[in-house]
């Protein structure tokens, strides 16, 4: 990059750019070379020439992401959510993909299970109790009750109503993709605000 960031907030953006991950196409690839550049210009005209690619607006944010910028905090904020928003599109892809996958299964409802489980990742002790119970609806809601915004343990709910003879069963499959990617959402935005938060109160 042609402008340099101090230690801290260098941690900062690694930790974003973890979770962004490798860019997947011509348009990210192109705002990735821009970001490096430090072309603002270029790097947010890609962004609002690309709305609905959340790489490409996280990058559009963090161009501007120095030590000397008076709005840092804000643009970090906006850089993680937009990162955090690449996360979830990315996991809805891959969740489809192994949906389709299974719908040619002779046990649609146990491989779309096993599918979306793949990124229910625990990260508390209620998370843990709540695929240890996956299959107990009432333990389940139970859990739902104390946890009334954990989208891990909604997604498990919408699984246990997943019958093969339910006349619902892909709008339960869909609500439980869903679920199951917001909860990735939510990892990977407190992964970085956590991040951003303790390299901007330290010394580093």
């Amino acid at each position: 990059m042609t402008t340099t960031t101090t230690p801290n907030v260098q941690i900062a953006i690694n930790a974003i750019f973890e979770v962004l991950g490798e860019p997947s196409d011509e348009c990210q690839c192109q705002a990735l070379e821009q970001y490096k550049n430090g072309n603002a210009r270029e790097a947010k005209k890609t962004s609002a020439s690309h709305l609905r690619d959340f790489y490409c607006k996280c990058l559009g944010f963090l161009v501007s992401a120095t030590d000397i910028n008076p709005n840092l905090n804000k643009i970090l904020s906006a850089a993680a959510n937009a990162a955090a928003d690449h996360a979830q599109m990315k996991t809805l892809d891959e969740i489809s993909d192994g949906n389709a996958i299974a719908f040619e299964s002779t046990d649609i409802v146990g491989s779309v299970t096993e599918n979306i489980l793949r990124f229910l990742t625990p990260t508390n002790e209620h998370h843990e109790l709540a695929l240890a119970a996956r299959n107990n609806y009432d333990v389940l809601k139970e859990l739902e009750q104390k946890n009334s915004e954990d989208y891990l343990i909604k997604a498990l709910l919408y699984l246990t109503k997943a019958h093969p003879d339910s006349p619902a069963l892909f709008t339960i499959i869909a609500e439980a993709s869903t679920t199951a990617a917001l909860h990735t959402r939510n990892l990977a935005h407190q992964k970085i605000t956590d991040a951003i938060a303790s390299a901007l109160t330290s010394g580093a």
